[in-house]
């Protein structure tokens, strides 16, 4: 009981007292109930004591006594300091020692007390990364201590006053714990030093989904921060394979006059300078006027912004990797897409094995996939795959699968009357409208849902007006898309590079646009005559490709969600944040 009270956590009366107090009749009768948990009221005088001396519990890492405090003592991280002495017994030969002075940060995730004067503290760095080894445990001794000269009841009064979620400086030499697992550890001959001190005690768990959305900042100190990192190293990984091959880095214009290079409706937006801004809702058109400036190989990896709505899949901000490389065909793009992603999962599988940690289902099942079929793709293609399952010739010469009159009566009825018998009437639905459903229903939903990658290529014109058109059939182009269990992950394409064709395709989107009253998603009706003339300098043949980040994070993280791969959720999470 005597050990409790110097700790402050819980006000009780020994048993001689109750019965004493049931027995007095002048004293009220004393319960359970009336038994103080004094954590929350050591909480208030503690910040209390803080905010009298803020510059105390906040110092500044400049500040030259603690500066003086490091002198002689080698700065080392708690990662670190386990591989040194941790991973390789034989450099302490499980002996202490005493003359190899350390210095280690870190934030209080233990605090134990065993007596008056020896306190146990557990210290992590999340700075170390996923390596589980990031945890370190001090011991300190006021034995060892008061070698220094320090007073027993300061002593006491400073192991009392650290809290878990403090941050300090450790100060002491590598040894090992006197109990029989003789544990590694730190054994301070100093005081640990406060750098910044926690305000606000964190909840033991956290797991509600909603709470987590709302509450990033105590869910990453709780749950960790594996998807963070992760995702962090999906990107790098990312950059050095197009780094290796000789691609130039960008970075390309947000705000603009004019959004374009994708079907979507942009955010608008003014400033003091300018009436009318949008913001891009894809880097494509930039980054081309790169390649036609002389650089053959140019990739972004940022961000873009659609006005949609949010789903699982979907949210107005995201990121995206687009790069475009002179003189590729669509079957060179199709290798390089494969060899992308075989470079991406077997350097993770590394990273997840290196960091020991376990490897997400879904990325060991796409793992073993595509071991199984030798790092290729499946591959169907469009127009033949959908006649097939409609049971219609879609490649019929005399067939213009860009009118949807031709393509609502070619259709059987049962699958009119399914899904294109709108309210609106079915005329009033563009063949953009059509086909997208149609691929929907008959290519992505039966044939694109294996954890295999499904290529689907060779896309009709009318859905790809940037795509180069195919020199056999001006109907379909050299464009193919990547499905893993009914997700696209990745669009890519031979660029058109044609500017008379390329102005012929945005008029054509833009026909489309006004002839549906903006009903369909198409290109900007504002066509980008800036584009059309810088084309006309000579732009060589590009192939582009196109991948959305979230989407490949959630893959290989194994996450249902787009939310559980942004940093803090999508806009409604951090509209609570």
């Amino acid at each position: 009981m005597n050990g409790l009270w110097k700790r402050r956590t819980l006000t009780l009366a020994p048993r001689w007292l109750w019965r004493r107090c049931r027995s007095s009749k002048s004293s009220r009768l004393y319960s359970l109930a009336h038994a103080v948990d004094t954590s929350k009221m050591e909480a208030t005088r503690r910040n209390a004591q803080i905010a009298k001396d803020l510059a105390r519990f906040y110092p500044s890492m400049s500040e030259p006594a603690l500066r003086e405090l490091c002198h002689g003592y080698e700065e080392i991280s708690i990662g670190k300091f386990n591989e040194k002495f941790l991973n390789d017994p034989l450099v302490l030969n499980y002996e202490d020692n005493r003359n190899w002075l350390l210095a280690v940060t870190g934030r209080i995730k233990n605090i134990r007390f065993s007596g008056q004067k020896i306190v146990f503290i557990d210290l992590y760095n999340a700075s170390d990364g996923l390596i589980n080894e990031s945890q370190l445990q001090m011991i300190v001794n006021y034995n060892q201590i008061g070698e220094n000269g320090e007073d027993k009841v300061h002593f006491q009064e400073h192991m009392n006053f650290l809290k878990k979620g403090d941050y300090i400086k450790a100060f002491g030499y590598p040894g090992f714990s006197q109990s029989r697992r003789k544990m590694l550890s730190l054994k301070c001959n100093r005081l640990p030093v406060i750098l910044s001190v926690s305000q606000l005690p964190l909840p033991s768990r956290l797991n509600d989904e909603t709470k987590i959305k709302s509450n990033r900042v105590i869910d990453y100190q709780l749950n960790g921060t594996q998807t963070l990192l992760t995702r962090a190293h999906i990107i790098k990984l990312l950059r050095r394979f197009l780094d290796d091959k000789g691609f130039v880095e960008v970075e390309t214009p947000i705000l603009s006059s004019k959004s374009n290079g994708a079907m979507a409706k942009p955010f608008i937006t003014s400033s003091k300078d300018f009436d009318h801004l949008e913001l891009r809702i894809a880097p494509e058109l930039w980054l081309k006027r790169l390649v036609i400036s002389g650089v053959q190989k140019v990739y972004e990896i940022g961000k873009a912004f659609r006005n949609e709505s949010i789903d699982s899949t979907h949210n107005p901000e995201f990121s995206t990797l687009e790069f475009y490389e002179t003189f590729m065909s669509m079957d060179d793009l199709i290798a390089r897409t494969e060899e992308l992603f075989q470079f991406l999962i077997v350097n993770l599988r590394k990273f997840f094995q290196d960091s020991h940690l376990a490897v997400p289902k879904t990325f060991n099942e796409l793992y073993l996939a595509l071991c199984k079929n030798d790092w290729k793709f499946e591959k169907i293609e469009f127009l033949p795959t959908l006649s097939k399952e409609l049971g219609v010739d879609l490649m019929a010469p005399e067939l213009d699968i860009s009118s949807s009159e031709e393509l609502l009566k070619i259709l059987p009825k049962a699958v009119t009357s399914k899904y294109f018998s709108s309210a609106d009437g079915a005329e009033q639905l563009s063949s953009l409208q059509i086909l997208n459903k149609l691929s929907d229903v008959f290519l992505e939903q039966c044939h694109c849902q294996s954890i295999l990658p499904v290529i689907i290529y060779h896309q009709p014109t009318i859905l790809s007006p940037l795509a180069k058109t195919d020199p056999r059939n001006n109907q379909i182009t050299k464009r193919f898309e990547v499905f893993i269990e009914g997700k696209e992950y990745i669009n890519a394409y031979e660029e058109e590079n044609c500017p008379q064709l390329q102005l012929e395709k945005f008029l054509q989107q833009k026909q489309i646009s006004e002839s549906t009253e903006n009903k369909t998603e198409t290109l900007s009706p504002v066509i980008d005559h800036q584009y059309i003339e810088a084309m006309k300098f000579g732009m060589p043949p590009i192939g582009g490709f196109g991948l959305g980040v979230d989407r490949l994070c959630m893959l290989f993280c194994g996450k249902k969600r787009i939310e559980e791969v942004l940093p803090f959720g999508c806009v409604d999470d951090v509209n609570r944040q």
